[in-house]
């Protein structure tokens, strides 16, 4: 039979493997978890210090913590078109925002044109830290067109799915959409949110998004980790030797917020 302290070793090991320990959560204190498991807070140690030397777990600040999901990042694009929550849960993850600007207020030249709307029509300005886990993965600032969705700015956007509302809530179910990739280093503005070094890598998304109707719902730019997100696009050889790519096209003009 294992030594007491490698039981209780494989024990936490289990918790955290099966996510009873979720990446960034903090573990019970010593006190309380060897109370739990039955055994001395020396036996506890033994085992907790051979889960720090594996990595699964890190002291900071007198405290344990399961350190974050560092492994592949998330890929969008060979599945179509898909709101980030419902990425998020594919791929078994929980997802959060933080609402960092909600308002209504009239477009500028630029964002009409984008947008197809007269200069100064209203838009909701919605921008949000999105987060997987409780790691931050990109902000997303995005442009609505408010005369086909009154009131959405009253709406709690650190758990409503942009996408549902817009097709549950309003009949303009997003279909189809056009973007444009690029790679940058991080603006400082963003480089706080997303727990980036000054110049770090993003990815940055220009989206145009159609509902069934082929009417504009949403503009965005999404701000991704470089680490965390990857694109997958479809590329053909069509009409002779043009290439074509189904899932990426220029948006055009950009607002310079």
């Amino acid at each position: 039979m294992a030594a007491l302290h490698q039981q209780v070793t494989e024990t936490i090991r289990g918790r955290i493997r099966s996510g009873v320990l979720r990446p960034g959560s903090r573990v019970p204190g010593e006190r309380a978890l060897a109370s739990e498991l039955g055994v001395s807070r020396v036996t506890l140690r033994q085992a907790l210090r051979t889960l720090e030397l594996e990595g699964l777990l890190k002291a900071e600040g007198g405290a344990r913590w399961v350190p974050p999901d560092r492994g592949s990042p998330v890929e969008e694009g060979a599945t179509g078109l898909v709101s980030f929550t419902d990425l998020g849960v594919t791929h078994g993850r929980t997802v959060s925002a933080t609402v960092l600007k909600l308002v209504t207020r009239p477009t500028d030249v630029d964002e009409a044109e984008l947008l197809q709307l007269a200069p100064g029509a209203p838009v909701h300005e919605l921008v949000r830290l999105r987060s997987l886990d409780g790691i931050p993965i990109l902000v997303d600032h995005s442009l609505i067109p408010a005369a086909l969705t009154p009131g959405l700015d009253q709406l709690d956007f650190r758990t409503e799915s942009l996408y549902r509302v817009l097709a549950a809530t309003y009949g303009c179910a997003p279909m189809r959409a056009e973007c444009a990739i690029e790679s940058r280093t991080v603006k400082p503005a963003y480089a706080a949110h997303l727990g980036l070094d000054e110049h770090g890598p993003v990815l940055e998304i220009q989206q145009v998004t159609f509902d069934q109707a082929g009417r504009i719902v949403q503009w965005c730019r999404s701000v991704y980790r470089g680490d965390r997100y990857k694109f997958r696009a479809l590329l053909e050889i069509g009409g002779g030797t043009q290439l074509t790519r189904r899932t990426a096209a220029e948006t055009g003009r950009r607002p310079t917020f």
